[in-house]
């Protein structure tokens, strides 16, 4: 781009140096000695300021661009910090899952043997009121036949003879 208008500058730079028409005068010569010596003047005088400023705002630029960095690396090692602990949080996560399926196993075991403990303890108490409600009521029939032939004027057993019978149907 800048030698398209270099060379645009070059072709049309006699054309606008005889623009200034008039009639035979050109002053061409006279007007570039006296550009080329303010040129000059400007240079020796502002040179240094120019200089200067341009310098200021090189080292202005690049001390903007050494914050950016610094900015860009501050922000890289942040966000590796954050994936680091993303992926730490991620182990912790899973490690928790893991720990609570385990937990949750052993808790389902501990029940399962409460509740078999519980049901074998019912089945036995059932079995024990079983056997306990058979003696109640054979005590009852036994005292229901031992009163009814106790009681009965027509049987003349002698009370050591029922005892004896009583004994041995006992054992």
């Amino acid at each position: 781009m800048k030698k398209n208008s270099i060379y645009l500058l070059a072709l049309f730079t006699p054309y606008m140096l005889f623009a200034s028409g008039g009639e035979g005068e050109y002053d061409i010569i006279e007007r570039t000695i006296n550009f080329v010596i303010f040129f000059a003047l400007i240079y020796y005088f502002a040179g240094n300021a120019i200089k200067d400023i341009f310098k200021a705002r090189r080292d202005n630029i690049a001390n903007s661009l050494a914050k950016i960095q610094e900015k860009l690396q501050d922000s890289k090692k942040a966000k590796q910090k954050a994936l680091n602990e993303l992926e730490e949080a991620k182990k912790t996560a899973k490690d928790i899952v893991e720990a609570a399926h385990k937990e949750s196993a052993i808790l389902v075991q501990k029940i399962e043997e409460n509740t078999k403990a519980e049901l074998e303890n019912l089945v036995r108490q059932y079995n024990e009121h079983i056997a306990f409600e058979q003696r109640k009521a054979e005590k009852l029939i036994v005292d229901e036949i031992l009163s009814e032939f106790l009681n009965k004027d027509s049987i003349s057993l002698s009370k050591d003879v029922l005892m004896q019978s009583l004994l041995k149907k006992a054992a």
